[in-house]
């Protein structure tokens, strides 16, 4: 008897045991994921009074941090709940509003969002357009919104809360001392510090133009919205009205192009930078037309900078993350019959989605040539920019299942993603997974200390990288069957076995730990992240200022004479031994940076823009799609 109410007790142990240490119910996290994202929006706007910040009514909580790390003292300056600037973009709404349509169009889950709150941020969206164009509805969008000055009769795109904050810096920094001493932070002098040389560099950021990451993360909401009239019928005709002129854009995304063999230096003039990484594939490919970030060129440039309108450094670049946004905005505008956008698709748009998709399978296949820093140089997240990617590939897989007529360059860019998404980016994830065989990092926290000098990551970018894993394997490996709606694997086989072992790893792990982490993100940052990030350290044969003057870097002291107005650039295709000679030189006095040590290097921490409701839909969305697979 006294065996067998040992046995019963020791059951009931096990019992209790497994439960505790059970993952909750993946319906359970979805419902309380939903509720955390919509409780992110902002549904009562506020008005700038520091520390009080400005919040536009629609928009998701988005935020400006400091990319501190090491020892507790320094990691807290990054990642404190109270040291950070809310930030009024519209990257961070886009995003989360497409993730939150995807979640239930390919996904099974609760109803992500309802109309009340989509039409919120669609509304809020819309504030973003760039109101300097002289043609009605058209489409091109900014990262900030836009305040009229009277004084240059022009519009310009500035970071509200920033720019209060560093507009009256020295009261607002004594008033922020003080705050943080009463909530006990320490090594207040050092960020103090750090914010004071961070605002100067910010300043010129405030003046950008519009850009093609925006433009066509709107125009891919354009589509989501076009397909769900039946479960939200007013907002694609409210998206309409002010998002019609599709020949516009397309003619903008032609006009700043990057041409390396065109004759035209508005074309064939770049970023050093960008030069810098990209010049192999360059040389192989001189007649490719790419994509680039910034809705604006150097004629332009010379004169809008007097009205506060212009591209960090003067100059453009190419980002592969702009290029995975734009190729699958293209992709879907013409799939799913945007208006007329597919008239347009001559051509040379034709060469610029091929041109770009192919930058983006080569730059995957060749490790940025190990300089992420300049080929990511707005967008640090790697596993973020193979989201992007792999969301064309999943599409165009769709419209193969579907048997859907595609223009013959679409096969093409399906046949450079689905080799690259399954072989190169799989392996990237089997040499990056931790040891736990689960889970993922980026960078955020994983140079962290104890006090004794020790390494402790943190792994504040861990849920984020981890479930944007998950979404890139499954847009990888599945398809949406139209019969069942479920999400199918394209093959069986060996390798569709070690995916699945890989996603389900991961599921059980974001189930288990979910709210343990930090949910941060690293979706946006400035173009430098540190000293060696600057340009103007990088070979170059296009020295002028906006004047038209020329600039000589041989005979220039930096410490006396300012750059801000000066154009540096690489000008048409520059032979490698050339090249090469030119690396081996200094440049303003300053020796080519050729190596990248990491985001997390002393000395060069930097401002990174984080979203926490976008980290929460990423996740919703794999947990969503697992959910729905045809296991």
């Amino acid at each position: 008897m006294m065996m067998t109410l040992h046995k019963i007790v020791y059951l009931l142990l096990c019992i209790c045991i497994y439960y505790t240490n059970a993952s909750p119910p993946i319906e359970q996290v979805m419902d309380k994921l939903i509720k955390i994202i919509s409780e992110e929006q902002v549904l009562k706007p506020a008005e700038y009074k520091f520390p009080q910040w400005e919040k536009k009514l629609g928009l998701y909580r988005s935020e400006v941090r400091l990319n501190f790390f090491g020892e507790p003292v320094q990691a807290e300056l990054r990642k404190n709940k109270y040291i950070n600037v809310f930030d009024n973009n519209m990257f961070a709404t886009g995003w989360i509003a497409s993730v939150l349509l995807e979640t239930n169009m390919y996904g099974r889950a609760p109803k992500t969002i309802d109309n009340e709150h989509l039409s919120l941020a669609v509304d809020a969206i819309e504030t973003f357009h760039d109101h300097n164009q002289n043609e009605s509805s058209v489409p091109l969008m900014t990262f900030w919104s836009q305040t009229y000055n009277q004084t240059t009769n022009a519009w310009e795109s500035t970071p509200d809360n920033l720019r209060d904050l560093i507009a009256d810096l020295d009261d607002n920094l004594e008033r922020l001392e003080d705050i943080l001493k009463v909530l006990g932070i320490k090594n207040i002098a050092q960020l103090i510090d750090r914010i004071r040389s961070t605002s100067e560099g910010l300043k010129n950021a405030f003046e950008i133009p519009p850009d093609f990451d925006d433009t066509y993360l709107n125009i891919g909401l354009g589509v989501q919205l076009k397909l769900l009239q039946d479960k939200y019928p007013s907002l694609y005709f409210r998206w309409l009205q002010t998002n019609s002129n599709m020949k516009k854009i397309i003619d903008l995304t032609l006009r700043y192009s990057y041409r390396p063999s065109s004759p035209y230096l508005d074309q064939n003039t770049i970023d050093p930078r960008t030069y810098f990484w990209m010049r192999d594939f360059i040389r192989d490919n001189p007649q490719a037309i790419i994509v680039t970030t910034w809705a604006q060129n150097i004629t332009e440039v010379r004169t809008a900078a007097q009205k506060c309108i212009r591209m960090p450094f003067n100059l453009n670049n190419v980002d592969v993350t702009v290029g995975a946004n734009v190729v699958y905005g293209i992709t879907s505008a013409i799939m799913y019959d945007l208006l007329d956008f597919k008239d347009y698709f001559n051509q040379d748009m034709q060469t610029l989605y091929l041109s770009t998709a192919s930058l983006i399978a080569w730059s995957i296949k060749n490790s940025m040539k190990n300089r992420p820093d300049l080929a990511q140089v707005y967008y640090p997240s790697h596993y973020n920019f193979l989201w992007y990617g792999s969301r064309t590939l999943f599409i165009l897989e769709l419209a193969r299942h579907q048997q859907k007529v595609v223009p013959d360059v679409f096969n093409r860019v399906y046949s450079l993603l689905s080799d690259t998404y399954r072989s190169d980016v799989v392996k990237f994830f089997q040499d990056n997974v931790r040891s736990d065989k689960s889970s993922y990092d980026d960078f955020l926290g994983v140079n962290d200390t104890n006090i004794f000098g020790k390494s402790e990551p943190t792994g504040e970018d861990r849920i984020f990288s981890t479930a944007q894993t998950v979404n890139i394997l499954i847009a990888s490996f599945t398809y949406l069957d139209g019969n069942t709606g479920k999400l199918k694997w394209i093959t069986d086989g060996p390798q569709i076995d070690t995916i699945k072992i890989m996603v389900n790893n991961s599921i059980s792990w974001l189930l288990d730990n979910i709210f343990k982490y930090q949910p941060f993100n690293c979706f946006f940052s400035g173009s430098v992240k540190g000293f060696n990030q600057l340009p103007f350290w990088y070979p170059a044969n296009f020295y002028q200022y906006l004047n038209g003057t020329t600039l000589d870097p041989d005979h220039f002291d930096t410490k006396t004479q300012s750059l801000v107005d000066s154009i540096v650039g690489v000008s048409g295709y520059i032979d490698e031994t050339s090249y090469e000679r030119m690396i081996s030189e200094k440049h303003f006095n300053i020796s080519t940076p050729t190596t990248f040590n990491g985001y997390n290097s002393p000395g060069a921490e930097f401002p990174f823009w984080s979203s926490q409701p976008y980290t929460h839909s990423v996740t919703l969305l794999a947990l969503a799609q697992y959910n729905n697979l045809d296991k």
